[in-house]
């Protein structure tokens, strides 16, 4: 009997399945489009613009301004009363960004269309702190963002949480530098989280190494465009995406994908037993 070799039509095979279960869910918001696909006529000045709050809601999506207090408790330490200031993040009813067509004046195109998601503290508009919540829990965000041309310098900083709002990791440090450089650059942050991301909360401070959340706000004037927010599952994230729960970069096919990797895999061990033992003489 003619024994055929099956090794590469099981690879193709698996290759097939890979394939087929990545990148597959992604999704986009380029703040051009609302998510019937209508063109969004977005202003120029803040002043003639809304802050952005459920326009996305029908994809999944929202955001809303967040603001940082300071929290005064007394706790008792080696029998001595001892107070503690606490900085805590809560909902804001002002300082939401809001959608502006790139004529604004920022120093910087949009990275897509013509429409950014814009930041700048000189308006009431704008906040230190933003917050994007999704319906349906997340593994894998990408947004990209850039200095506006009144910035000097400062870092922004990611949070994520889950649907309990406990914290699942951080992304710091994420330094702006200085506008005459990189004004006319768009950065892309992503990361990925096999734990179900429910928001991510967003913060632009002064101080290099601590998390902005917590830290000193950023001072003097500043300016922030975002473009092209990304979303999706866990399994949808580039191999190279930063991991949230520890820096890994593996990323895993869905279950379905593996067990039929396995018989594959079991297929293929027993093809190969057949093959390769010595014909018996009866």
């Amino acid at each position: 009997m003619l024994s055929i070799n099956k090794t590469p039509l099981l690879l193709s095979s698996f290759m097939l399945i890979a394939a087929t279960n990545t990148n597959a869910t992604v999704q986009t918001i380029n703040f051009d489009n609302d998510p019937l696909g209508t063109v969004i006529n977005a202003p120029t000045l803040f002043s003639a613009a809304t802050p952005l709050t459920d326009l996305y809601a029908d994809q999944g999506v929202t955001f809303s301004a967040l603001i940082r207090t300071t929290q005064v408790t007394t706790l008792p330490r080696d029998g001595i009363e001892t107070t503690q200031s606490v900085n805590v993040i809560d909902p804001a009813n002002t300082g939401m960004g809001a959608i502006l067509n790139e004529g604004a004046n920022y120093g910087n195109n949009a990275r897509s269309g013509d429409n950014f998601l814009a930041f700048n503290n000189q308006s009431t508009s704008s906040a230190n702190f933003w917050r994007i919540s999704f319906d349906n829990p997340i593994g894998y965000f990408g947004i990209a963002y850039s200095n506006g041309s009144s910035s000097t310098y400062q870092y922004l900083n990611f949070q994520a949480y889950d649907a309990n709002g406990d914290l699942i990791g951080t992304s710091n440090n994420n330094y702006l530098g200085d506008y005459s450089y990189y004004r006319t650059n768009f950065f892309s942050k992503a990361f990925k989280s096999d734990t179900d991301i429910s928001y991510i909360d967003i913060g632009q401070g002064l101080n290099c190494c601590g998390n902005n959340l917590t830290s000193s706000e950023r001072s003097g004037t500043w300016s922030l465009t975002f473009d092209d927010l990304i979303y999706g599952d866990y399994a949808d994230a580039p191999a190279n995406v930063y991991n949230l729960a520890g820096g890994g970069v593996f990323v895993p096919l869905p279950g379905a994908a593996w067990l039929m990797f396995s018989g594959l895999i079991a297929i293929f061990s027993t093809t190969y037993r057949r093959v390769g033992q010595p014909r018996v003489a009866a």
